[in-house]
This record gives structure tokens, C-alpha cells and sequence, in this order.
């Protein structure tokens, strides 16, 4: 019989944050930590090893570094979401750039870890309200005018009800928070982010994010 856990493998430098995160997310009934990497050269082999659908990764390591890692890999198994710390820089962007479905920051409350990793693993990117305005301030301070204008032109394309709806993605908003905030029902945002993904040809929340942030809208 399939064991109907999350397969999460912790990737961490630091044996302290490693271990508190292997805690966390020890605590919920779904989710099984099937390994924990040191550093970003040995995931290749955890991967092959262990089979997660999910790799907890930390941004920064000594050998090699989480975007490396992520680039290493073809995007769809296993799912990447990041770990970074509140002051770092904008680092990240570039492993979502490279497929990462989302990132947390390593203060980020428990139980938002915890459902960051449930929602990558469906497939979706996750990001805290945190994680979300830092990556507003990273996307700001690092704009070039290409992408900004690239990204305006983006904006231009939604209708106004998208628009409403991808500006809301910058709070970090789940899908639940964002029905409750327009008033309709789940199902009409996960159709509406979709649509957005399609006109933007982009994956994720976490890139859709990115785009608003650097449009400056």
C-alpha cells in the first residue's frame, strides 16, 4: 500500500535550523522527513536515495548553493520550496526563476511552514505574508527597466478583475483567503490564477508575484 505521506527531504547548512525544521514539520500526521542534506552537492544522491516529493532547501550553502541546486533539476520532482533568512538578498529570485514553487523565511510561524510544504507538494507555490513582502522589496531594489517595462506590459494584458486578483498575490494571500476577500467562491480564484499564468506564461504564484512586484503597480 502507497504511504499517503508527504516525503519532505530538509536541506540545511546550519544542523540547528535543520533540526528545528525537521521538528516542525515532524508534528503533522501527513508529512515524513525521509532525509536531511548538509549541504547542496549531496541532494542529488538524497533524491535518487529517498524519493521525496518535496526538498526543503536552504538558499545559502558553504559548497553549493540552493539556486545551483534547483537548477540541477528539471522542475517537476521533486518540488522545491526555499528557506531564507529575513535579511538576506533577493538570492531567491533567482531559484524561483529556476522552478522553485515558493519560499519561506526560517522565522516564519510553524504552522505556515507546515502548509507551505502541503501546497507544493499539490503542486502550487506557497509563500508567507512575510516571505511575500520581502520578495516586494527585493524585486523593487533589483529592477532593471526591461523588466520592469516587460512587466508592465504584462499588467496591461489582465482584464480588471485579474488585475485585482494579482495584486492581492503580493499580501501572500492562500486561494481560501483571497475567496474570502473577493467574495467568491475557490474554485473562481484557482480558475482566475490559472488564467493569469496562461496570459503570463509562467508557473507559479511565486512567479506571477515577482512580475506584480516588479510592474511597481
Amino acid at each position: 500500500m502507497t504511504d499517503p505521506r508527504i516525503r519532505v527531504l530538509v536541506v540545511d547548512d546550519d544542523p540547528m535550523a535543520a533540526a528545528g525544521v525537521t521538528a516542525v514539520l515532524g508534528a503533522a500526521p501527513d508529512i515524513e522527513v525521509v532525509g536531511r542534506c548538509a549541504d547542496g552537492d549531496e541532494v542529488a544522491a538524497a533524491v535518487s536515495l529517498h524519493r521525496p516529493d518535496v526538498v526543503l532547501c536552504d538558499i545559502r550553502m558553504p559548497r553549493m548553493d540552493g539556486v545551483a541546486v534547483v537548477q540541477s533539476f528539471d522542475g517537476s520532482v521533486p518540488r522545491f520550496l526555499m528557506m531564507t533568512a529575513f535579511d538576506e538578498d533577493g538570492r531567491v529570485l533567482d531559484a524561483v526563476s529556476a522552478g522553485a514553487f515558493g519560499f519561506m523565511l526560517k522565522d516564519d510561524d510553524p504552522q505556515r511552514i507546515i502548509d507551505a510544504v502541503r501546497q507544493v507538494a499539490a503542486g502550487d507555490a506557497a509563500f508567507s505574508p512575510r516571505a511575500a513582502r520581502q520578495l516586494s522589496l527585493w524585486v523593487r531594489d533589483s529592477r532593471a527597466s526591461d523588466a520592469r517595462r516587460e512587466a508592465s506590459v504584462k499588467m496591461g494584458q489582465l482584464t480588471p478583475r485579474e488585475r485585482e486578483f494579482a495584486l492581492a498575490l503580493t499580501n501572500g494571500a492562500s486561494d481560501a483567503e483571497l475567496a474570502q476577500q473577493f467574495f467568491v467562491a475557490e474554485t473562481t480564484v484557482k480558475s482566475t490564477l490559472a488564467a493569469i499564468r496562461q496570459k503570463w506564461g509562467v508557473r507559479t504564484r511565486t512567479e506571477l508575484a515577482v512580475i506584480v512586484a516588479r510592474s511597481g503597480a
